[in-house]
């Protein structure tokens, strides 16, 4: 237990660190009993510590190192959390997930469930619910680089080129659902690289396959690292009920999850840099 305390300590100075530059109040009209900075680091100790709204304002009310860090002279009510959620440009995730790349990245795809309604309700009252598919592109670090989230079929193949587009990457590792002619076309005018096996239509497409650097590919299995850590540590539902919410809670996961992996790293930086 004291390891884990300690961890969550390590978490919010640095997510104080990373949050220094933002802009005091969300609104001019703010009533100004909480900054954007306490409001940012509380939402992502939240999903660190894997509660709900209500449990984590009673969690917080014990948690009086983290109060006197943050500067808090009382704990904010769990509907004020739920507002400061909602009002979030999502720029300001965006912004906290930027990560440098090392040129080396993967991509794959998994789903998050919407149930904020029980399955049994949704029986009886006929939902269908569809799950939000994330892909997220991986760092050879396995840090997140960027994200993109669809509530759609969209294609995995409509999806990687805008997601790659404004980073520099030489290698791109994808599966198999990924092989595209017009992917492999533009990822070569980029300067970029790409892993993607073909589908065996023909015999040059096996013997394309064998050609492969197997080592290299292999580490496309971050993906799938990250994927599972992800929904192990933090949560594989979205709780959010609009769309526009689900993808900043998505955002929000990526984040917590960037920073909690790179707490020894960050914590560095930013000491060197005072």
């Amino acid at each position: 237990m004291k390891s884990r305390v300690s961890r969550l300590i390590k978490l919010t100075k640095t997510l104080i660190k990373a949050t220094s530059k933002l802009q005091r109040y969300s609104s001019k009209f703010s009533r100004k009993d909480f900054t954007l900075q306490q409001h940012v680091v509380l939402l992502c100790l939240k999903v660190k510590t894997k509660q709900r709204y209500r449990e984590f304002v009673d969690l917080l009310e014990t948690m009086t190192l983290v109060q006197e860090i943050l500067g808090l002279d009382k704990v904010p009510h769990y509907s004020t959390l739920d507002r400061a959620f909602l009002r979030l440009k999502n720029h300001v995730l965006a912004a906290m997930l930027q990560a440098e790349s090392s040129g080396f990245a993967a991509i794959d795809a998994t789903s998050f469930d919407r149930g904020h309604a029980s399955l049994r309700y949704q029986i009886t009252c006929k939902l269908h619910l569809r799950a939000v598919k994330a892909t997220f592109l991986i760092d050879h670090d396995q840090n997140i680089i960027d994200l993109h989230c669809t509530t759609t079929r969209k294609h995995d193949s409509k999806i990687v080129l805008p997601l790659t587009k404004h980073h520099r990457l030489r290698v791109l590792c994808a599966d198999m659902g990924y092989d595209d002619s017009k992917v492999r076309r533009t990822l070569h005018s980029r300067g970029i690289r790409p892993m993607i096996p073909y589908r065996s239509f023909k015999p040059k497409h096996k013997y394309w396959n064998s050609l492969f650097d197997k080592k290299l590919y292999h580490k496309r299995s971050l993906c799938e690292t990250v994927n599972s850590v992800i929904k192990r540590k933090y949560s594989d539902t979205l709780y959010s009920k609009s769309w526009r919410s689900q993808f900043k809670e998505m955002t929000l996961l990526a984040v917590v999850y960037n920073f909690d992996r790179n707490i020894k790293d960050l914590l560095e930086v930013f000491n060197r840099a005072i």
